[in-house]
């Protein structure tokens, strides 16, 4: 489909990319959501967390959440609260060692680990009687969603309708080495201080040597996923693990309508990142990019209010394709 033309245009004190990113995240507060956390084991018995907001209607929105981040965060928090305004069914998943203790993690997530997705889509759909299912992801999980849709194709469930992946690095490469460079290193330094964290909590039961000292020694995040998620998932290295796992491979095998909705100002990515080629010449994918927004922020007027990444969710999955004011 052609590019959206957008409708959003914050208030002249909310254009600033990095106003967009960093006020909700540190001030946004979600009142009145109240989850119900079901735990679903998988065949290598390691398990995953599951927050309901339970609605009586027939259709269910899996939330899948960015980097280093959960289903406490405040995006996904403001999603479900007005997806379930709306009258669905909310599912937010925790990806793959977000709840874990130190001692019982035995795998972390990662950008391309979308046998996480099916292995929760299958959980809800054998255990709960939902004729319709939408995906929205995040950042991060924004890029598996895309790249969850785009794998199945056609063989995708018939109950999932709908996504919609928000501020996606859909060039996972490009995003990495951008928010290794000193310009971002605000953003880049806060996940690697997380991810090393974690790191150290779990490296003595990794499948391969990876000391204190290596840990240390990892300065960006690019080296990071060369010491870490390549060789514990299977890929040569950091190289080959964004070449394998960026969604922008798998944007025109996407066989249901999907909303891509990217800001141009959006701190994290290049325009690498910003799927336009890739989306031109599909039916089934809309793609839009407001000039402003920052990365999953979109403010509508002020950290507490409005938000239009929730609004144009909602208006995508009720068949609103075109943007709106």
């Amino acid at each position: 489909m052609p590019l959206l033309e957008s409708s959003f245009n914050p208030p002249w004190y909310l254009r600033n990319k990095h106003l967009q990113t960093i006020l909700p995240a540190l001030f946004r507060t979600v009142p009145g959501v109240q989850f119900t956390r079901e735990r679903i084991y998988g065949i290598d018995n390691d398990f995953l967390d599951l927050d309901w907001i339970h609605h009586t209607s027939n259709k269910v929105a899996l939330l899948v959440h960015g980097l280093e981040a959960s289903t406490n965060s405040a995006y996904i928090r403001g999603m479900a609260r007005a997806l379930h305004k709306d009258g669905w069914n909310v599912a937010a998943l925790n990806l793959r060692g977000v709840t874990h203790q130190h001692h019982e993690l035995k795998r972390t997530y990662h950008s391309g680990a979308t046998d996480d997705i099916q292995m929760v889509v299958h959980h809800i759909f054998t255990n709960y009687t939902f004729s319709e299912m939408a995906l929205v992801g995040f950042s991060l999980g924004g890029n598996l969603v895309i790249k969850y849709a785009g794998e199945r194709g056609n063989e995708i469930d018939i109950r999932i309708k709908k996504a919609v992946a928000v501020s996606v690095p859909c060039d996972l490469k490009s995003t990495a080495y951008h928010l290794d460079s000193p310009a971002r290193s605000i953003y880049g330094k806060r996940f690697l201080r997380s991810l090393k964290k974690k790191l150290y909590g779990i490296r003595g039961r990794l499948p391969f040597s990876l000391t204190g000292d290596d840990i240390q020694n990892i300065t960006t995040l690019v080296q990071y996923d060369d010491h870490f998620t390549a060789p514990m998932y299977g890929f040569r290295n950091a190289e080959d693990y964004y070449e394998k796992c960026s969604s922008k491979q798998f944007i025109s095998q996407v066989k249901i309508p999907m909303l891509i909705l990217t800001a141009k100002d959006d701190p994290f990515f290049t325009p690498a990142s910003i799927p336009v080629d890739e989306c031109m010449a599909l039916q089934h994918v809309w793609l839009e990019t407001p000039q402003h927004g920052g990365h999953v922020g979109f403010i509508v007027n002020h950290p507490w209010g409005k938000y239009y990444s929730e609004q144009r969710t909602i208006d995508f999955l009720n068949g609103q394709n075109t943007a709106k004011g």
